[in-house]
């Protein structure tokens, strides 16, 4: 059985980051708290913004770092000792430069793949088995271009290819949360992915 009990979205903590490439992680938990009408709460010695929805009569926190993204393991380690939920009970959302925009996929274990924030967390926790989300935000043309590519703004056309499957994602999570299995959900967004 895979429990999920705390949903944690990366990005770089201010005003002027959100809507950026590297934010999607983030913005994902904005829009997921808006579905359930909660709000996000700073809890300072927790280093970062708390909410909790209900799903399914489970209590599932809600958690966006307050660092840059290369600084998210602190938070989420703190807030995971704070409420007991071991790593492998945690639901990492983040920006993919290995997808395009529109395609958001399930992971479990493996490296960083080079993403600073994931990077972090795994020298944090001394381990890289926890769940991700990876929402496809596309490579720039120029290698070298990396950095100013994720903290800009999708385009419009990526923005609405990144909308059409945003939703179904969700619904994917609630459904790893509803029946406490990761293959579900992967089947189903899966299927989603293939009907685009």
């Amino acid at each position: 059985m895979n429990n999920i009990k705390m949903i944690v979205g990366l990005g770089n903590i201010g005003k002027k980051f959100i809507g950026s490439r590297h934010n999607m992680g983030s913005d994902y938990i904005l829009n997921l708290s808006k579905k359930f009408n909660v709000k996000f709460k700073k809890i300072p010695k927790l280093f970062g913004y708390l909410s909790e929805i209900i799903v399914f009569n489970k209590k599932i926190i809600l958690l966006i770092p307050d660092a840059f993204i290369n600084n998210s393991g602190k938070s989420i380690h703190i807030v995971s000792h704070f409420y007991k939920i071991d790593l492998n009970n945690i639901l990492i959302v983040h920006d993919e430069l290995d997808f395009l925009p529109g395609i958001i996929k399930f992971k479990y274990g493996g490296s960083s793949g080079g993403h600073n924030g994931l990077k972090d967390i795994i020298k944090i926790f001394n381990s890289e088995f926890f769940y991700r989300l990876r929402i496809g935000i596309g490579y720039p043309n120029n290698k070298l271009k990396i950095n100013n590519f994720l903290l800009s703004k999708p385009t419009k056309i990526e923005q609405k290819n990144i909308n059409s499957i945003l939703e179904y994602s969700i619904d994917s999570v609630l459904i790893f949360i509803k029946n406490e299995n990761y293959n579900k959900a992967v089947t189903f967004l899966h299927s989603l992915l293939k009907k685009k």
